[in-house]
């Protein structure tokens, strides 16, 4: 047994889990900011200096706020429903290229016995597959909160959950699908390598690809304008409406881990990932520092995406939700899926 492979894998694991963490109690101060900008208003800014301790004093208040249990629930799917949630969109991360090969300086090399890091826990042949595999079964988080807590609106804002992921994982699926075909493998750091000249977005399959994938992202992270399932004006908070203190915090905090999963995801996908343009810092041994640097600012941005269209478009009815889904997005999704592979085709043509 290589225990120094699985002191690495235990680092690794501790720092994305550190990393990623800090990273949603900021995405969650950043977001009423952004609002407070929008509302024109200031936003948080009393907790610390500017409000950065925002996130430490939400956090101090759901850890120390008393543990209600509605009368008749279920207590052990009821507490078992946000322990999956947020045990799904952990488990996500351990998929995500964050950056390359990082070569560590001779003294640290020394000290932990190997001489470069890769900034990815694992990378399986079939990482989009794992992706969608834990993306379908955090849905059990959010029926199985509906149905344990015996309200009527949590029930209905389950079922809509369930019923609006099923809709849209097969847009998302087919839209990744045409990436697939034109990668050639379903590993990420694949995907990301084959856009090192071209991103696949300034491909037509990829344009449209990644026009289905973002409406879908929407969809399967509960948000506006597809956040039916919470729904304030109609559901109270829907599927999370009898939980409170630490339990509603993993509800929370497992919906911004999501999102920023899906702003990584979309990156590598569809705009060349970690990769530098140009081919900048080529053979440097600050190439993979630059492309963790260039790959976050990507993220970042279709972070922003998700707080910038939550403040603008209204929320759809839901017949609306389905129609979209069923019969817009899936025909475009399945017709690119034929693009795709014309592309490919011609393109091995005119190599040939």
């Amino acid at each position: 047994m290589d225990w120094n492979i699985i002191l690495l894998w235990l680092l690794k694991s501790a720092l994305f889990f550190l990393v990623f963490i800090t990273a949603c109690a900021y995405y969650t101060l950043a977001e009423r900011k952004v609002a407070g900008f929008i509302q024109d208003r200031k936003g948080p800014n009393r907790a610390g200096p500017l409000g950065l301790l925002q996130p430490l004093a939400d956090g101090i208040k759901f850890l120390t706020k008393e543990e209600i249990f509605p009368k008749n629930v279920n207590r052990v799917m009821y507490l078992i429903a946000p322990a999956i949630s947020m045990t799904c969109a952990i488990m996500a991360w351990a998929v995500v290229p964050l950056g390359g090969t990082v070569i560590l300086p001779d003294w640290l090399a020394k000290e932990v016995g190997f001489t470069s890091l890769d900034l990815q826990i694992a990378n399986p042949d079939t990482g989009i597959l794992f992706l969608f595999a834990i993306s379908s079964l955090s849905v059990y988080g959010i029926i199985l909160a509906g149905w344990s807590s015996n309200n009527k609106y949590s029930l209905i804002g389950g079922i809509r959950s369930t019923a609006q992921m099923i809709s849209y994982e097969l847009p998302l699926g087919l839209s990744v699908a045409a990436i697939v075909i034109l990668t050639g493998s379903l590993k990420l750091t694949d995907i990301n390598d084959a856009q090192i000249g071209l991103w696949n977005i300034f491909k037509l399959p990829g344009f449209i690809a990644f026009s289905v994938f973002v409406v879908a992202m929407f969809a399967e992270t509960n948000r506006l304008p597809f956040d039916l399932a919470e729904a304030e004006s109609e559901l109270v908070v829907g599927f999370h409406t009898e939980y409170g203190a630490f339990k509603f915090a993993l509800f929370f905090i497992a919906e911004y881990m999501n999102m920023i999963t899906m702003s990584c995801v979309v990156t590598i996908l569809f705009f060349g990932g970690y990769h530098l343009p140009f081919g900048w810092l080529s053979g440097s041994i600050w190439q993979a520092w630059a492309g963790l640097g260039f790959f976050t600012l990507k993220v970042l941005f279709f972070a922003f995406l998700f707080m910038w269209v939550r403040w603008t478009l209204p929320r759809f009815r839901y017949d609306q939700l389905m129609t979209i889904g069923w019969k817009k997005m899936i025909p475009w999704a399945v017709a690119n899926i034929l693009i795709a592979s014309v592309y490919v085709g011609l393109d091995g043509f005119w190599k040939w």
